[in-house]
Formats: structure tokens, sequence, C-alpha cells
């Protein structure tokens, strides 16, 4: 079983994929959405809430999406990672991406550079 833990401000984490703010993703956990903070194929960060399962359980994701007219139903996994001390925040990693969520996140990420080439960032 993979090791998790709950990071603070003095602990850096080791990240393979560099998580992106824009576009807003918005995720469907069981029957509730939220939208993220930052997102990557590795994983997102997202608000804390009410029933959310403990470091190291596995979530079902139903739904991405960054605009109405950009959505897609999934079928994916991810594991509660870590908890961010101080920020009300959960952070996920995918386990499992099928092939439709795997399609919508590098489309995301290519609406991201549009975004930000659009903007003058």
């Amino acid at each position: 079983m993979a090791k998790f833990f709950t990071v603070g401000k003095y602990r850096s984490h080791n990240r393979r994929d560099y998580r992106h703010e824009l576009p807003c993703l918005s995720i469907v956990i069981g029957t509730q959405r939220f939208d993220t903070y930052d997102w990557s194929l590795g994983g997102f960060r997202i608000d804390d809430y009410k029933g959310r399962p403990p470091v190291g359980e596995m979530v079902t994701i139903s739904q991405l999406s960054y605009s109405p007219q950009h959505t897609v139903a999934v079928d994916c996994k991810a594991t509660v990672t870590r908890i961010v001390l101080g920020k009300n925040q959960v952070a996920f990693a995918f386990n499992k991406l099928d092939e439709a969520a795997f399609d919508f996140l590098e489309s995301a990420s290519m609406q991201r550079l549009s975004l930000l080439s659009s903007s003058g960032k």
C-alpha cells in the first residue's frame, strides 16, 4: 500500500505533472460538483467537504468540465493524497483515467495555452 501523508508549509511535494489553474475545471465526485484550485493529468486540488473519505481512500469521478460547452462524462478513480493544512483543501491523485478523461484533460491543457496567449500573461 502506498504511503500518504498530510503536508504543511515546510514540506514540499514531489510532483511529476505541473498543475494548472486555467481553465478552472469542475469535477463531479459522487453527486457533488467542485471547482478545482489547480489540476494536471496527475491530480487536482479542491475545497474540503463534508463526508470526504480519509487520506488513502479512492473516489469515483463521473464528470469533468471547464465550460457548459466543454463537459464530458467519465469513469475515473482518484485517491485522497493529502489535506492542505490551513487552507481547508484536499488534494487527489488520479489512479485511473479513462480515455475520455485523458483526452479531455489534454484538450483543457491546450485551452489553457489559448487563454494565456489571449490574456497576454
